[in-house]
């Protein structure tokens, strides 16, 4: 993990000349600066002024003790993001003070900012706030770009509760007096959990901060811009990246050390860019070693909760007859596609907190209901609430010394359940024995953790030091222990607690089989809204995350419409829409219909995203659309024996919108008719002549340079690849899998007038056939001369100027092997 530091002191006493002291380092394009005053500056314009830290003692509004102190010292390190130089401020303790140590280090990925606080007096020091990055009030400013109202910033969720949505804000936004409410009042406009990114329409310098680490708190990224607003250079007059302790001040016994958080920063000519870098430090620094990482590829599955009852779904409203009717139609139609996990959702349970299987619904019991889905080549997952209780379940009338308290603050959030006293070791080691049951017991490979968030509302705990968050993060650390490398561990709310203990995370409230959003929700607030479009907006905000500190789960496709008629019907194209942005989101593609009543057509999109991809596309207009239209994809991990890499470009005709880049936002109405998008391979970066093939059509877009224009319908979606162009025959694109190659396919290759194509197969059903199809391309001086292939039936093939499509059905699921001849 991390290294001992080794400081380099500067400017020793000598009787040879002394070399001016040190004043600044740099790292690629910015340079940390001090000379009374910190100063980081990127390409010679100064992006954050009066840079410092703070730790808050003895009560919020207490002893603030606040850095840069004295003259710094020099030194280097190494570590999970490699070597790099370090700047540190030491403030001396004393008998009525700690010693506080600031230390910034440039690494090529970023800045990072810690505050140790120990303690060399001769009492507990009560630590109520810490900030290892913060701009002085007085002189200090973050500065991307001149003018805060072409600013905006995004979130990764906000105000330390609003976990479940990600939003973003004109950099003029302004919040009256909702931080005052929190603990620790909050004083930022913007205040985002975890990390923030802002980017500037007018093309300056943007910014990237993030929390390496959350230990102990939930940190959470504040700014704001006060009048006047337009000056030149004006930015934001406060920024601060904070950590409350909750329940309690974190108390620091005499003679110990306590760590803030590591915080990453970043200025960014392309923020976007710079939450990928930053999510690769997450990864990095922890040493994280992903699910993809340990030799298995992205599940991809179903779950018997399909999205609740009262919208359709099953719900809780599950049996032993439910689960196997719907397990046959998995084995049968997707299993040798590509899904593989088969999960039992909320209802087999006799209540919160009781974990047992109830005889009335499962006669025969879990592990020999495990036994049935493995029977059927599929892995077995379950959901749980194991941190929540209901107030009548046996455990909680049997253990009520288990039970914490409520913060005040999680009263007003809603008592629904007991919550689990996390620092009480009766309780952790009943958690583990659960989880033992889980996995040893019932033999399920997947743990589905839920409502878990309520605990963070505790209080009264039984080891008083503890924070919320060093409460969650040890139950967490007992269930990954029990669960292993091997099982999958995916968890619902609070984003980045779960980083680098879960393998996967679901990034938004449920999503609902409606598109814009259910009638009975505020249309004027994002915040609670669900439905496809709603799940995209916090989704495709989150995209940075996936495959870099776990795999995206975007929540569930449907294709059926809400159970109420009063609700809009979805219609095939919107759901397919929507699944699309699953199939280039690279995370868990999972399902959330009655398997039972799947049309054919609909079988038939959810195999073509399978297996996932496990990159994820990034959103080109994140900061000029609410849902952005236009996502880039590069595949630049090809199988063995493929050639070169390739892009992606999804192209998404969303209806209603909004257009971020006026200030306030400008409505874009709904429109049936179909939108115009160009494509053109210079603006995303690619260079040289292309071959242009959308998906879901089958379309020869066009070859060269481009631009060309693509017509996306209204409420649905395009995909196009663009593939170098080489002077041989080549594979140009199919309709098998989304990413046109970045799974399934093992072979592309040419040799003496042969185009070998090689790929996994799978047969259609009688269900629902699937007619594979896939496109071929020749340069001019190449005829076709025709084709075999193994382990399919009924070859057509036909030719349409440089493009060859050959058409066939896969006889049994295995290796395919197409070879093309050209004269």
């Amino acid at each position: 993990m991390r290294s001992l530091v080794v400081l380099l002191l500067i400017g020793c006493p000598s009787e040879e000349a002394i070399d001016p002291p040190i004043t600044s380092l740099s790292v690629g394009e910015s340079t940390l600066s001090w000379d009374g005053e910190v100063t980081l500056s990127w390409d010679g314009v100064d992006v954050l002024r009066g840079a410092g830290a703070y730790a808050e003692l003895d009560a919020f509004g207490g002893r603030r003790l606040s850095m840069p102190f004295g003259e710094p010292v020099l030194g280097e390190v190494s570590g999970g993001l490699g070597a790099a130089t370090q700047v540190v401020w030491t403030r001396p303790g004393t008998s009525d003070e700690p010693e506080l140590r600031w230390e910034l280090t440039g690494h090529e990925s970023g800045w990072v900012a810690e505050l140790i606080v120990r303690n060399t007096t001769g009492a507990d020091v009560l630590l109520t706030q810490s900030s290892p990055l913060t701009s002085s009030k007085s002189t200090g400013a973050l500065l991307p770009g001149a003018d805060p109202e072409q600013l905006r910033i995004l979130d990764n969720g906000s105000w330390n509760i609003l976990d479940f949505v990600a939003e973003i804000e004109p950099g003029t936004v302004r919040t009256e007096g909702f931080g005052s409410v929190l603990p620790g009042e909050l004083l930022g406009d913007s205040v985002s959990n975890w990390n923030h990114a802002v980017a500037d329409l007018d093309g300056g310098v943007g910014w990237v901060a993030g929390a390496l680490t959350t230990h102990a708190s939930m940190p959470v990224f504040e700014l704001s811009s006060l009048p006047p607003v337009g000056a030149p250079n004006s930015g934001f007059t406060f920024f601060s990246a904070t950590s409350v302790y909750q329940p309690q001040a974190k108390a620091i016994r005499p003679g110990e050390s306590f760590r803030s958080e590591r915080v990453w920063f970043r200025p960014s000519v392309n923020p976007a860019g710079g939450l990928e870098r930053y999510a690769q430090a997450v990864h990095d620094d922890r040493d994280l070693v992903l699910w993809t990482e340990r030799g298995h590829r992205t599940p991809n599955g179903w779950n018997s909760w399909s999205g609740s009852g009262s919208s359709g779904g099953y719900g809780t409203g599950i049996d032993q007859g439910v689960i196997l009717e719907n397990l046959d139609v998995m084995a049968n139609e997707l299993r040798d596609w590509g899904m593989d996990w088969f999960q039992i959702d909320d209802g087999y349970q006799p209540a919160y907190g009781d974990w047992s299987w109830r005889e009335d619904r499962f006669p025969d019991g879990p592990a020999w209901l495990t036994q049935q889905i493995r029977a059927r080549g599929l892995r077995p997952g379950l959901w749980m609430a194991p941190f929540t209780l209901d107030e009548d379940s046996e455990t909680a009338l049997v253990h009520p010394d288990w039970l914490a308290g409520r913060t005040p603050l999680g009263m007003a959030a809603g008592p629904d359940y007991e919550i689990l006293d996390l620092t009480n070791p009766e309780v952790l080691v009943w958690i583990e024995e659960l989880m033992t049951s889980l996995t040893v017991e019932w033999g399920f490979d997947w743990l589905k953790m839920d409502f878990a968030y309520y605990a963070l509302f505790g209080d009264g705990f039984a080891d008083p030091n503890a924070t919320r968050e060093e409460a969650w993060i040890g139950a967490l650390e007992v269930m990954r222990e029990v669960l292993g490398p091997d099982r999958y561990f995916m968890g619902v709310g609070v984003t980045g607690l779960n980083y680098g203990l879960c393998d996967t995370f679901r990034l938004t409230l449920d999503s609902m089989p409606v598109w814009d959003h259910q009638p009975e929700d505020d249309p004027n607030d994002s915040r609670t809204q669900q439905g496809l479009k709603p799940t995209v907006r916090t989704a495709g905000r989150r995209w940075y995350l996936q495959d870099r500190v776990w795999a995206n789960h975007p929540d569930l496709i449907f294709f059926r419409s809400g159970a109420d008629p009063s609700w809009p019907e979805l219609t095939f194209a919107e759901a397919r829409a929507f699944a699309t942005f699953v199939g280039l989101s690279g995370g868990i593609v999972k399902l959330g219909d009655r398997l039972v009543d799947l049309e054919p057509q609909a079988v038939n999109v959810v195999r073509q995203l399978l297996p996932a991809w496990k990159k994820s596309a990034r959103p080109l207009d994140l900061f000029e659309r609410e849902f952005p239209e236009r996502w880039h994809g590069r595949v630049d991990e090809p199988l063995d024996g493929v050639e070169g890499s390739w892009d992606l470009l999804g192209l998404f005709h969303w209806g209603l919108n909004k257009d971020l880049t006026t200030t306030p936002y400008a409505v874009i109405p709904d429109s049936a008719l179909a939108k115009d998008f160009v494509v053109d391979p210079a603006e995303l970066g690619v260079v040289g002549d292309v071959l242009a093939y959308e998906f879901w059509t089958g379309d020869f877009v066009g070859e060269g340079t481009g631009p060309w224009t693509v017509e996306v319908p209204s409420h649905d979606a395009r995909v196009v690849s663009l593939r170098p162009r080489p002077d041989h025959p080549t594979f140009l694109g199919w309709n098998r899998q989304v990413s046109m190659g970045g799974t399934l396919l093992s072979e592309v290759g040419w040799s003496e007038g042969l185009l070998t194509v090689g790929f996994a197969g799978a047969a259609g059903t009688e269900f629902a056939p699937f007619r594979w199809e896939v496109a071929l391309w020749a340069p001019p001086g190449f005829a076709f001369a025709g084709v075999e292939a193994d382990g399919v039936t009924d070859v057509v093939v036909e030719e349409d100027g440089a493009v060859v499509r050959v058409s066939f059905d896969v006889a049994t699921t295995g290796p395919v092997e197409l070879r093309a001849a050209f004269e």
